[in-house]
């Protein structure tokens, strides 16, 4: 899960790699999500999109990014194809 929030924030950086706590339980699971917020590798925001409401977005803390880096570290650039 760190990793695929790690691989959009790549790509899409940080704003456009938030998702929807519904979108996050719905693929990786509740227990999963549960686990990551109590260790602080993601966060919570709440957007108000609309005057009836709003909706909670999830993101990488820094120390979830940490560990999504640690455990995937990048390549290293001689093991790039030329």
């Amino acid at each position: 899960m760190l990793r695929d929030f790690w691989l959009l924030e790549t790509y899409f950086g940080p704003t456009d790699a938030a998702q929807t706590v519904e979108e996050v339980i719905k693929r990786y699971g509740a227990e999963r999500f549960r686990n990551a917020l109590q260790a602080g590798h993601i966060t919570l925001r709440s957007v108000f999109l609309r005057p009836d409401g709003g909706r909670t977005l999830c993101a990488l803390s820094e120390k979830g990014r940490e560990a999504a880096h640690t455990r995937n570290p990048p390549p290293h650039p001689e093991d790039q194809p030329v």
